[in-house]
């Protein structure tokens, strides 16, 4: 059974497929900021596979899939009037109950194997566990919650130099350190994270002893979460040292990831992230990281993260995951996060 006529599958994103998915506000509940990188980012998607749904030369709907061999990324799901929870719930259920059959047939013709070399064993989603699109998406679509990833704020109004920060551009100098820590977390992967350069800490000796490589984002914040967000989000321009945190217009701050600390020193963390904010004279990283991950539950409760994080909090996505049926249960240990899965 082939797919209606109205989705399209193609390996490039087209300017009807950017338009959309620049003009996508995410977030429903709490929340809501817009991406401002998309057409940039989009162009960084590792093995793309784009299936849109079009009518009259109009991208009304996307879900975008990065093929990583047997395990395949949704990387964006953005759909115009469908999957809309709420009071328009009547006039919805035709559109979703076409979506849920077509997407449902995709998903199934993706396990059987049509669209790759062979059959995949699973596909895997961050989810905001607040969306109502996401959770619809999730629920639906036979999707299961296999975990959880803290967004981990760290802010400094004034960061603290370090004199022995570095940037190191060899890949395979830290490949042997990055697959020590990180190999036998589920969904790894380095496609991304290979990219220097990296920022190190080296001690008196010269040897490695924390590194990271960092992100730069540039995101619209429509709303701050909390009760009292929307208003944050107005006010914040005007008040001192927090207007150096956040700049709902145009917010940039960086996401690290592939985070290697020796023996998960917080001090030498704090150090790194600081060293790091000072280099780029940001104020703000944001770090996804598996709340199970054994760096983060070593030192999550001996780190003075900052006022960022006194604002809003740790803030939790859900990993959500639908296996092949056939197919074996990956790692239990927690999830690989790479930054161009969340930005």
């Amino acid at each position: 059974m082939a797919l209606s006529s109205i989705f399209k599958l193609r390996q490039e994103a087209t300017p009807a497929l950017l338009e959309l998915l620049n003009n996508t506000t995410l977030g429903t509940n709490g929340a809501k900021y817009r991406h401002l990188d998309t057409t940039e980012r989009i162009l960084e998607a590792d093995n793309p596979l784009f299936l849109s749904m079009e009518r009259t030369d109009k991208v009304i709907g996307n879900a975008t899939f990065c093929q990583r061999d047997q395990f395949w990324y949704i990387r964006y799901f953005a759909f115009h009037s469908f999957a809309q929870a709420g009071n328009k719930k009547k006039k919805t259920d035709k559109g979703n109950s076409f979506l849920k059959r077509e997407l449902n047939l995709f998903f199934d013709e993706v396990f059987e194997g049509k669209y790759s070399d062979k059959p995949i064993e699973s596909m895997y989603a961050y989810i905001d566990p607040r969306n109502d699109r996401s959770k619809w998406m999730s629920e639906n679509f036979g999707f299961k919650v296999i975990g959880q990833l803290a967004t981990q704020s760290y802010s400094r109004v004034y960061p603290k130099v370090s004199t022995r920060l570095e940037i190191i551009t060899d890949w395979e100098l830290l490949k042997p350190l990055v697959e020590k820590e990180y190999s036998e977390h589920a969904y790894f992967f380095t496609t991304h994270a290979q990219k220097g350069p990296f920022y190190a800490l080296k001690d008196k000796d010269g040897a490695i002893i924390a590194f990271t490589r960092v992100t730069k984002v540039n995101w619209e914040i429509v709303r701050l979460p909390g009760k009292v967000g929307g208003l944050l989000t107005k006010i914040i321009p005007f008040i001192p040292f927090l207007n150096k945190l956040i700049k709902p217009k145009n917010h940039t701050f960086l996401v690290p990831e592939i985070v290697v600390i020796k023996d998960n020193n917080p001090t030498l963390l704090n150090e790194l992230f600081s060293g790091i904010l000072a280099a780029e004279k940001l104020n703000l990283l944001l770090w996804w990281i598996d709340k199970q991950d054994p760096l983060y539950t070593s030192i999550k409760d001996k780190i003075k993260w900052g006022f960022f994080n006194k604002l809003i909090g740790v803030n939790p996505v859900d990993v959500v995951e639908r296996r092949n049926p056939t197919s074996k249960a990956i790692s239990k240990g927690p999830v690989f996060v790479t930054a161009f899965d969340l930005v």
